[in-house]
């Protein structure tokens, strides 16, 4: 169960990176004042980014991402 949560955890923030980042590029669009916006998804992105590295690399350690044929 642990591994599945990991998992569907880990899927679930790069969703949010991936739409961080395709946002990110779409303030380059002609507009007023996009800074806010870049800034909001920089950062929003990198930690969620971070926390599913993390995320993955805590349940590899723990061995509850581990290869079912061993």
């Amino acid at each position: 169960m642990k591994r599945l949560a990991a998992a569907l955890a880990a899927q679930m923030l790069f969703v949010v990176v991936a739409f961080c980042g395709f946002g990110f590029l779409a303030t380059f669009e002609p507009t007023d004042n996009a800074l806010a916006f870049r800034v909001g998804y920089v950062v929003i992105g990198i930690g969620c980014l971070a926390a599913a590295i993390l995320l993955t690399a805590n349940a590899v350690r723990n061995g509850t991402l581990t290869c079912p044929s061993t």
